[in-house]
């Protein structure tokens, strides 16, 4: 298990901005507030290789093959995420579609990629179906195919509402940059088809490049607990992603009881995803590419999500316009209820504490009212029934 003490992306983000003008040194960024440590003014490049260094701790957190940057120099790779429910990937999609790119060409992103090749009234996709949509979005033959709005709904078998195969191409659907798409593996999800390795093989054949990532959630119990609450909001507003806009809002309770065991197996869950998902993640890249593997959190996009955009546009060698992305620190474009301090959200708080205290890892996690990334707690072994769920 790795350690937690790790220096807080706070103390990263104000070390990145002193770099820029030149005034840190080496104690600055091993030890913040040291007084007693000798300070040894670095070269920017090491100085920046440091920082570098710090932040793909914080990768390794989610997975060992998790990287930054670009060695390789590579230009304008699509991107395959993994994710599962209740890590930010609708926040992520839309953020993804509010940025542009340095190139003045467009940032595609496709959300829920299984339901692309379907229409609304169809229930179930095909690996035929995702498989084909999946080869003509990363081959760009997408003519006709891409749609401009950045929030489609339609209506689930289970009454909620989901996001619809969302995608923006910009003003010029013709001028195609780096492509993106997110996906539940069928090994979290049940709802999405098995892609079988010959279907993989075609993937890659269409896409040599294809870039490999991960899109997880590192705080168990508040994942949890936001998976419990999706529920009585499915109820009240016929949908478990808010914009903030809905009328709905004001009748959610703004607070929540929890049952004990629910929570347990809500938590299991979330551990058990984080792992699958990024195993089968590390596991194609390792197969098709050059093993590395692109790691966003909910906790990390909460720190910084400029930080990780801008990282994530540098990985793909597709660098994402600055000013398009300080909007990014200015603007909102999900909603997100409950407090942060989640003795103040769960009435039955003390319950709740009392159960998870044979765990202080999980603890941890329930009291921890600023993100930041968590390592495993040990919940999921292995040994269960690993049936996807939904």
């Amino acid at each position: 298990m790795l350690e937690q003490n790790r220096a807080p992306r706070s103390a990263i983000l104000l070390a990145a901005a002193a770099i820029a003008a030149g005034l840190i040194c080496t104690y600055a960024l091993l030890d913040i507030g040291n007084s007693k440590a000798s300070p040894t003014v670095l070269s920017s490049e090491s100085q920046l290789t440091q920082l570098r260094s710090l932040q793909i701790q914080e990768d390794k957190i989610v997975h060992g093959q998790c990287a930054r940057g670009n060695p390789d120099d590579l230009k304008e790779r699509p991107l395959l995420i993994f994710k599962y429910s209740r890590t930010g990937s609708t926040w992520l999609a839309w953020t993804g579609n509010t940025v542009k790119l340095a190139s003045g060409k467009n940032m595609v992103w496709t959300h829920e990629a299984t339901k692309c090749d379907r229409k609304p009234e169809d229930k179930v996709a095909t690996a035929e179906g995702t498989v084909a949509w999946l080869k003509e979005f990363f081959g760009r033959e997408t003519d006709g195919k891409l749609i401009n709005v950045a929030a489609t709904h339609v209506r689930r078998s289970d009454g909620g509402m989901q996001s619809e195969c969302l995608q923006n191409a910009g003003e010029d659907p013709d001028n195609l940059g780096v492509m993106i798409a997110t996906l539940n593996p069928h090994i979290s999800h049940s709802d999405t088809p098995e892609i079988s390795e010959g279907q993989w093989d075609e993937i890659f054949e269409a896409a040599p490049n294809l870039a490999m990532g991960v899109l997880v959630r590192t705080n168990s119990v508040k994942r949890a607990i936001s998976a419990i609450a999706s529920h009585k909001q499915l109820a009240l507003c016929g949908r478990k992603k808010l914009t903030g806009d809905e009328d709905c809002i004001k009748n959610l309770p703004t607070t929540i009881n929890l049952n004990i065991t629910e929570l347990w197996s809500k938590i299991e869950e979330s551990e058990r995803k984080r792992v699958i998902v990024s195993e089968a993640a590390g596991q194609i890249a390792e197969k098709y590419g050059d093993g590395r593997i692109f790691c966003l959190s909910y906790e990390s996009m909460q720190q910084d999500i400029v930080g990780e955009m801008r990282d994530l546009g540098e990985f793909l060698g597709s660098t994402i316009d600055e000013d398009s992305l300080q909007k990014l620190s200015e603007e909102s474009v999900s909603y997100k209820r409950g407090s942060d301090d989640l003795s103040e959200y769960i009435e039955n708080y003390k319950e709740v504490y009392e159960s998870l205290s044979k765990n202080p890892c999980l603890i941890d996690q329930l009291e921890e009212d600023e993100p930041k990334n968590f390592p495993l707690c040990g919940v999921y072994t292995g040994e269960e029934d690993e049936e996807a769920d939904q």
